[in-house]
């Protein structure tokens, strides 16, 4: 199980060897098939657990690289020397048994929410701006942490929230209490929306990459995109946070308070 633990820093992780990675699951479980990738994005926050075959790779040596740009996505490139490489394999102890296992084509049931069963579509601001004294300020919805709550779903219901980012970078937005599953990602004219605060989408929603359709606490909201996520809003009520977790973002103050009420 791999978790990205990084304050701010995004993985795109591939082997040296070039081989498969194969996921089988990802924040929330398993995923309903294993899902072969070459390359595997994390943002902080964001898990994954992964099997790596090196039955056929005996006496090598296998580094897992990484080139996810600081800030993501175009931000500073990574020196390959140091923040490039992440872990080195090297395949030389011998099996003490054969290894027979296999990995099954059907991992788990995945009940999809269905936009018809949203009571509520929110749409809600991912926000970079300034304080008095100049220095970066982040916010959702343009307000702070401790400003009234203005998200409160009913207990057992489901909505459809639209994460609207019009910043430069890719924000890992985690929603605590519930686990959702991504509906899809749409590009939109950021100018455009500065300027009149409408919407113009420039482009068709494109579906969750085969490694997001699982259950999901984390998702990447990309920069110029709206990021559509669908959940059910159980077993609790009560007040929970919901936040960028980039940590000097929540921090300073992309971070705010929803409500399940009855």
């Amino acid at each position: 199980r791999l978790l990205n633990g990084s304050n701010a820093r995004f993985y795109r992780l591939r082997l040296t060897s070039n081989q498969d990675i194969i996921q089988i699951g990802n924040d929330g479980g398993l995923l309903k098939h294993p899902v072969l990738l070459k390359e595997l994005l994390l943002a902080p926050a964001e898990r994954a657990d992964i099997i790596l075959d090196f039955s056929h790779l005996k006496g090598q040596s296998i580094i897992i690289t990484n080139d996810a740009a600081a800030p993501f996505p175009d931000g500073t490139p990574v020196d390959p020397d140091t923040t490039g490489q992440v872990m080195q394999f090297r395949v030389e102890l011998p099996l003490s048994a054969p290894d027979r296992s296999v990995i099954p084509a059907h991992l788990s049931e995945i009940t999809r929410l269905k936009e018809s069963e949203a009571v509520k579509h929110r749409h809600l601001t991912l926000n970079e701006t300034t304080d008095q004294y100049g220095r970066l300020l982040l916010l959702l919805n343009d307000m702070m942490w401790d400003e009234p709550i203005t998200e409160k779903p009913k207990l057992n219901t489901v909505e459809v929230w639209n994460f609207i980012n019009p910043t430069m970078d890719t924000h890992p937005i985690h929603l605590h209490l519930v686990h959702f599953q991504i509906l899809d990602r749409q590009p939109f004219d950021v100018d455009y929306y500065q300027t009149y605060h409408e919407i113009i989408t420039t482009g068709p929603a494109v579906p969750p990459q085969p490694n997001e359709k699982g259950w999901k606490d984390t998702v990447r909201a990309n920069p110029g995109e709206i990021t559509r996520i669908i959940a059910r809003f159980d077993p609790y009520t009560g007040i929970y946070p919901w936040h960028c977790h980039i940590l000097e973002h929540e921090d300073h103050d992309i971070m705010r308070p929803y409500q399940v009420v009855k």
